[in-house]
């Protein structure tokens, strides 16, 4: 009888509870989670409070949890757009959250004694336009949500490669057409979103062609281009020279080839390198023709930077011996091109030199972390005669997808990688590092089953169509998720 009584009693009291405020369980739940979310504050701060940890004994106590899976090309949502959608602009936004249901953590809190990463410094390899042709016309769209995406993150600079997909024998026509498809990126939507724009002028302003034929004769002296010219390299800079009047000062720096010294993507000599006194003469006829009456009026003052260095050097092949990639560094200040253009303008013909310190690919030649190897760059370029010359990294990244790696391995690593390179100075004072970026805005294919490549800070759903090496994203370029490097990489100019 009592307990009948009690549960009477109970019944009644939640009944009027309900009633006279049907909020309450909601507000129970709310104060749980705020309760939740200021230990996560708390525990966020701490953190922030210890030193950073080197990549070395972030490499040892990286998270053994499973690799974030990456949904099913058929799994994936996709909203249709029409053709005639692609040309439409959404609608900016001054700030960019998380996707209802995917990643909605907090964002890191950055310790506010230590200094600030300069803006300027903040650099992103962005989705190029190349891929972001349907139906043989411009997805606007799309990259306009990647430069409001950027714009918010603050990035200062983006990283665009110039893709040609036509063969040597094309038409002015056709290498005109291709060219003009990154007229909207370039002209458009970097100048809206104050993105300052590295052309990355590699292999690719040749697809279809493998490189290595650029270290087969016959040489001969070009009369516009110089004394080491081959069919490929000719080829090569009358692209180059193309996209360079074309763009002009619209261009804010130009990177020479990319990873020269360790080919990475050609089965018949893999992993092996270009002479270097070719790499040499390609940055050398640019630098003096940007500061030459044949290009100055588009290209004096561009910073022109010798494509990023892997470092893992090369095997050796028919024409090159196996070099590390300071030996490489070394064999290309020594070339015939390069102490000629030092005798004649009393400088070296370049405005910097990129490197690419990937800690798995440092971790193989046995260097622990970004201060070691940059330590080891800056000792080779004093023994070499230039002291002062800045390092982009033109390329650092994370790939989530990779053995034991995670996202919060990613935005720690990321982290340490900016807070460690800005305080780097030369003797001069001047920055060392001048800029990194990081690689890459988006996941790219393959996006399952053997080596995903989830390095982006975003995820893209990709779909089905025709689209350039079959992999089509969302049209409208809007993320399925925010990775927690996105919100570190955001934080790191905060006032």
């Amino acid at each position: 009888m009592t307990r009948l009584f009690l549960q009477t009693i109970i019944i009644i009291f939640v009944t009027l509870v309900i009633l006279i405020d049907w909020r309450l369980p909601a507000i129970l739940i709310s104060f749980m989670n705020s309760m939740v979310f200021q230990e996560h504050e708390v525990e966020q701060h701490h953190m922030s409070m210890q030193p950073t940890p080197s990549f070395a004994s972030q490499h040892m106590s990286i998270e053994t949890t499973t690799t974030p899976s990456v949904l099913s090309r058929r799994d994936v949502f996709y909203s249709q757009v029409t053709d005639e959608g692609l040309n439409q602009t959404p609608t900016p936004v001054n700030a960019i959250e998380p996707i209802q249901g995917e990643l909605s953590t907090a964002p890191p809190i950055i310790n506010e004694t230590e200094p600030r990463i300069p803006h300027t410094m903040k650099g992103l390899v962005g989705r190029d336009p190349y891929f972001e042709i349907v139906n043989g016309r411009v997805n606007k769209r799309s990259q306009d949500t990647m430069g409001r995406i950027m714009h918010s993150l603050g990035v200062h600079w983006v990283r665009i490669e110039m893709r040609i997909p036509l063969r040597m024998d094309a038409t002015e026509a056709d290498i005109d057409l291709a060219i003009s498809r990154y007229d909207y990126f370039i002209e458009s939507v970097a100048p809206q979103h104050n993105l300052k724009v590295l052309m990355l002028l590699s292999f690719d302003l040749i697809m279809g062609v493998n490189p290595n034929q650029i270290s087969n004769g016959p040489y001969f002296a070009h009369p516009q281009y110089g004394p080491y010219y081959n069919r490929y390299m000719t080829e090569w800079m009358n692209r180059a020279q193309k996209v360079v009047r074309r763009y002009g000062k619209k261009i804010h720096a130009i990177e020479v080839l990319n990873e020269a010294n360790r080919l990475p993507r050609y089965s018949e000599s893999m992993n092996n390198a270009i002479p270097a006194d070719v790499w040499a003469q390609l940055i050398t006829t640019l630098y003096m023709s940007c500061n030459d009456v044949a290009l100055e009026l588009y290209c004096r003052s561009t910073p022109i930077i010798l494509g990023g260095l892997h470092p893992r050097g090369s095997v050796a092949s028919d024409r090159v011996p196996a070099r590390t990639d300071m030996e490489y560094l070394a064999d290309i200040y020594a070339s015939q091109s390069f102490t000629n253009a030092f005798s004649r303008i009393n400088r070296w013909p370049l405005d910097g030199v990129g490197y690419h310190p990937y800690p798995w690919e440092l971790s193989y030649i046995d260097v622990q972390n970004q201060t070691q190897a940059f330590d080891r760059l800056r000792q080779q370029l004093v023994a070499l005669g230039d002291p002062l010359r800045p390092v982009w990294v033109t390329e650092v990244g994370y790939n989530v997808a990779y053995a034991q790696q995670t996202e919060s391995g990613q935005s720690k690593f990321l982290y340490d990688v900016y807070s460690t390179l800005a305080a780097r100075r030369l003797l001069d004072g001047s920055l060392e590092i001048p800029v990194v970026f990081w690689f890459k805005y988006e996941d790219f294919p393959p996006d399952e089953g053997m080596g995903p490549q989830n390095w982006g800070l975003v995820q893209i759903p990709f779909v089905p169509g025709p689209c350039p090496d079959d992999f089509c994203y969302r049209r409208s370029g809007e993320p399925e998720r925010y990775r927690k490097a996105w919100y570190t990489y955001r934080d790191l100019t905060l006032p």
